[in-house]
């Protein structure tokens, strides 16, 4: 959604609208019927809502998208480098063989796993156990990438953060694609905050949403990604 009002002429606009909108819907209700002028104003308010709700703001910030172009410059004979955002989904068939797809082409790949936790714990700043949790996830996908002959780096983002720790990698590093596995519609926290839309909004190169289907595969826990 779009500011209505960046400018006085927005504003002096605006204000001429909203004139011209009550005198026609007087008129109108005073020559024909007074119900016939509420309708009209109603209809104006409501149209005119819905437009600023389904308007996009062109100047809106786009952090995600400063980042990248913040990155520092990379050789033109420099590999395809493959930002991945995973979590609980790491020992997931599909995600794996996306990467061996990739791999196949040249690609390096550097895992970015955000520490998944409940609120409860995130306030309370007490993520130990997760965070364990998502450090021995890691250990695994790289050992098991790197035994493959996979060229791949990984860390841990921060609690409940995946835009953050996303933008991080992004200012650091750059990437010529990003891959985010989740689980299916759902049971995937990420997908509720609109991650792989906003993604493919902000970023200027391919990002690949990957779904793990196979939930029941991996361990029981309080969160989901």
């Amino acid at each position: 959604m779009r500011d209505p009002v960046r400018s006085e002429a927005d504003a002096f606009h605006i204000a001429v609208g909203c004139a011209v909108l009550i005198g026609a819907s007087l008129a109108f209700g005073s020559l024909l019927d007074p119900l016939v002028g509420v309708a009209l104003f109603a209809g104006a308010l409501i149209g005119g809502f819905l437009w600023e709700v389904a308007t996009k703001d062109p100047d809106r910030r786009r952090p995600l998208r400063e980042a990248a172009s913040a990155a520092p410059p990379r050789p033109p004979a420099a590999p395809t480098r493959v930002l991945v955002v995973a979590n609980r989904t790491l020992p997931g068939a599909e995600l794996r063989a996306a990467l061996h797809t990739r791999a196949a082409t040249g690609s390096e790949f550097h895992i970015v796993a955000p520490i998944l936790c409940s609120r409860v714990h995130y306030i309370a700043s007490d993520v130990d156990d997760e965070l364990d949790e998502a450090r021995g996830r890691l250990s695994a996908a790289l050992d098991w990438a790197r035994a493959e002959g996979l060229v791949v780096t990984g860390k841990i983002g921060d609690p409940n953060a995946a835009f953050g720790a996303i933008e991080d990698e992004l200012r650091r590093h750059g990437a010529d694609e990003v891959i985010i596995s989740t689980y299916p519609p759902g049971e995937s926290n990420w997908l509720e905050t609109g991650i792989v839309d906003r993604l493919r909004e902000e970023l200027g190169v391919p990002v690949t949403h990957i779904v793990q289907a196979d939930r029941a595969a991996q361990p029981a826990s309080r969160s989901r990604m």
